[in-house]
C-alpha cells in the first residue's frame, strides 16, 4: 500500500513547503511574463488530443504542469509514460474559465463546502465548482479528445487518496511540491 503524506514531526515541514509553493505560484500568477513553460518538452511527450488540451492551458498553468512533470521525473526517472503525460495534463479541467489571479488566490486560500458555497453569488459558486471539479472535468475533456485511458484515469483521480496506485501517489507528490 502506498503511504499518504508524512505525519508527526515532518508535518510542519510539509505545510511550510506547501505554503512556499502557493506563494511561488501566486507570485507567478501576478507576473505572467515570468511563466516559462517548456512547451517543447511537453510536445515531445504529448500528441493529438493530449497536446491540444495542453496548448489550451494558460501559460502559467502550462508552466506549473511542466514543473510538476519535472519533479515527477526527478523523483521517479522510471515513471510510466502515462504518469508523465498525466503530470502535464492534470489541470486541463481549469481551462474552462479564463485565468484570473484573484480567483486562483481565493480558491487556494479558501474553498467552502458545497452547501456553504450555495450562499454566495453565482460567480463565486462557479469558480469554487471549477476548483472542486477540475479533475473530473479535465478527465472528461481528455476522454472526449481520445486520450490514453490511463492518463484519463490519473487526471480524474489526482486529488484522491492513491491507495495501491503507485503512479497516482507519485503524481500527487509531484503536484504538491513548490
Amino acid at each position: 500500500m502506498i503511504r499518504g503524506p508524512p505525519t508527526g514531526r515532518l508535518a510542519p515541514v510539509n505545510r511550510v513547503r506547501r505554503l512556499a509553493g502557493l506563494v511561488a505560484r501566486t507570485a507567478l500568477g501576478l507576473a505572467p511574463g515570468f511563466a516559462r513553460p517548456d512547451d517543447g518538452f511537453a510536445a515531445s511527450r504529448l500528441d493529438g488530443g493530449e497536446l491540444a488540451a495542453y496548448r489550451a492551458l494558460d501559460p502559467r498553468d502550462r508552466d506549473h504542469a511542466c514543473r510538476v512533470a519535472g519533479r515527477l521525473l526527478a523523483m521517479h526517472p522510471g515513471a510510466e509514460p502515462a504518469c508523465l503525460r498525466a503530470a502535464l495534463l492534470h489541470d486541463v479541467g481549469k481551462a474552462v474559465r479564463p485565468y484570473r489571479v484573484w480567483e486562483r488566490v481565493l480558491v487556494h486560500l479558501w474553498t467552502p463546502a458545497p452547501a456553504l458555497a450555495e450562499r454566495f453569488p453565482p460567480g463565486l459558486r462557479a469558480l469554487w465548482r471549477v476548483h472542486r471539479e477540475h479533475a473530473a472535468a479535465g478527465a472528461e475533456r481528455l476522454r472526449a479528445l481520445g486520450a490514453d485511458p490511463r492518463v484519463v484515469d490519473l487526471v480524474a483521480r489526482h486529488h484522491e487518496p492513491p491507495g495501491d496506485d503507485e503512479a497516482l501517489a507519485w503524481l500527487a507528490a509531484a503536484d504538491a511540491g513548490p
